[in-house]
């Protein structure tokens, strides 16, 4: 039996990354409104779980991170676990407002790519060539499109769809900033941490604002499940950046927008009452999410060639 090539495999690592998020959004949406769990607590039990997971795969190269971190190395991480615990609230909110699939496809598979590209060029100074300024045209004409009323061609701008582009604005801030830090410090005990401390700002600022609702034993069950997603997607990610690059990753890892709507036609197919939403108009929304899917490959494509200089996406 022949053996897949590297390059092979960690394409396929990186397509489960995909998938992964993919079956997290889904699992956020039902998590919100078939458990009936408030999306603060969702967006903060989760990372907390899936920083312990990371931390127990990386207990070595974690305790050696946080010897080598000095207090401005720290205030910088809280900065920016703060813009990610803002992302995480405003990404798993808007699940709850406009289904899993419209908001995958408005948010980690085409407009965080997008602001990831533009923040990139005014604050790590790397200049947009002309692939990449179609590319974000590309990108922007599937946003629009997506949120395209086909009856009346009017534009569906309501509170669900500006947290999702709201979402990707924060976490590509974050994903700027995890990108200086990625230059001192290794990946797993970084996202281990990242995740970790999100979730403390998340219960911390939920308690104090009393927005945190403690769900009963079935609903800690499912939050501690929960977990697993923002562990494992964030490590079958990480694990192909150094092995195909971090171009072909994100182009793999834009699938995310279409493989979530899958997921949440094989739901419906199976439990059709399940109070999963699709986006309203389901062909017009994967129209759009092509269009931004070829943006992403050209940003991608034609554009930086320094692995090492690309961003990783904390997102979806």
């Amino acid at each position: 039996m022949a053996q897949l090539s590297v390059r092979t495999t960690y394409i396929l690592v990186v397509v489960l990354s995909a998938f992964l998020v993919a079956l997290e959004s889904v699992a956020i949406e039902g998590a919100i409104n078939i458990a009936d769990l408030s999306s603060f607590i969702v967006s903060s039990v989760p990372p907390l779980v899936g920083g312990f997971i990371l931390l127990g795969l990386s207990t070595k190269g974690s305790s050696e991170f946080v010897r080598e971190m000095d207090r401005k190395a720290w205030a910088y991480l809280a900065v920016l676990c703060a813009f990610v615990a803002g992302g995480v609230l405003l990404w798993f909110d808007a699940i709850g407002r406009i289904g899993a699939g419209k908001e995958a496809l408005l948010g980690g598979s085409s407009s965080e790519v997008l602001f990831v590209v533009l923040l990139s060029a005014v604050f790590l100074s790397e200049r947009l060539n002309r692939w990449e300024l179609i590319g974000s045209m590309l990108i922007i004409a599937g946003v629009f499109i997506v949120l395209l009323n086909r009856n009346d061609l009017t534009l569906t701008l309501g509170l669900g769809e500006i947290e999702a582009i709201g979402s990707s604005l924060l976490l590509g801030i974050s994903v700027v900033m995890t990108t200086v830090m990625l230059k001192t410090y290794r990946v797993t005990p970084l996202s281990a941490i990242e995740l970790l401390l999100t979730g403390v700002f998340l219960i911390v600022v939920g308690i104090a604002l009393g927005f945190v609702t403690w769900p009963g034993t079935n609903g800690v069950v499912v939050l501690l499940a929960l977990g697993v997603f923002p562990a494992m997607g964030l490590l079958t990610y990480n694990a192909g950046l150094p092995k195909i690059g971090a171009s072909l990753t994100s182009v793999l890892f834009a699938l995310t927008g279409v493989m979530t709507v899958g997921v949440q036609l094989v739901v419906l197919g199976l439990f059709p009452s399940a109070d999963i939403r699709l986006p309203e108009n389901l062909a017009l929304a994967l129209i759009g999410g092509l269009v931004a899917f070829v943006g992403v490959y050209l940003l991608n494509a034609r554009g930086r060639k320094e692995p090492s200089a690309e961003p990783v996406h904390l997102k979806r």
